[in-house]
């Protein structure tokens, strides 16, 4: 009896450790944690005016909407999925390097930052990348940019309003495989629990 009162007050110390850790993991989740996928975007400084999304969409370089897959230099640097071709885009690859601002160790008060997200991008041409910065008329995707996108242009099979990107977030992998762990300890704790309790005692072994 003993023995069995031993293992059972260690399945539960099991149980409680695993529901304790999955619960202290899902603020994590939340909007506001640490793992939530976007970001703020940096305050506008120093711009003289943006442009209107129609002067934008007409005059801009380039145009383009895209998904940002990925972020470096303090989110200053993307790299993007281009979706959709709208203006001096012809020639613009599948994926692109998007600079918001200078190397790292450097900033000017115009910086943009990005975040993992579907976007309408007005671009400037440079030497290996394009240039963006936060007094161009880029912004995150919302369905009332559709009614700006030129004729003859097909909209992406995946351009939906509001559509963040659908990036694989490793702390929403991890949290997910902590609660999926801690449902097995509960579910094999339980099934021992229920087997201790219907062995017969050691005398009617």
């Amino acid at each position: 009896m003993q023995v069995r009162r031993g293992l059972l007050r260690r399945i539960g110390r099991s149980l409680a450790l695993g529901f304790g850790l999955a619960l202290a993991l899902l603020p994590l989740a939340s909007p506001a944690g640490p793992l939530t996928v976007l970001r703020p975007p940096v305050a506008i400084a120093s711009c003289a005016g943006t442009p209107s999304i129609a002067d934008a969409v007409l005059f801009g370089d380039v145009v383009v909407v895209g998904s940002v897959v990925k972020l470096e230099n303090d989110d200053r640097w993307a790299t993007v999925r281009v979706e959709e071709r709208w203006g001096g885009a012809r020639d613009v690859p599948d994926t692109i390097a998007v600079h918001g601002g200078p190397e790292g160790g450097a900033s000017t008060t115009t910086d943009r930052t990005f975040q993992l997200a579907r976007y309408l991008f007005v671009l400037t041409p440079g030497d290996g990348f394009y240039a963006d910065d936060a007094c161009t008329a880029t912004q995150v995707w919302t369905s009332d940019l559709a009614a700006y996108r030129p004729a003859g242009v097909s909209p992406a099979p995946d351009v939906v309003a509001g559509t963040k990107v659908a990036a694989i977030d490793p702390g929403a992998i991890a949290l997910v495989a902590v609660l999926l762990l801690a449902l097995l300890v509960a579910i094999v704790a339980y099934i021992v629990i229920l087997r201790a309790r219907r062995r017969p005692p050691d005398w009617m072994r």
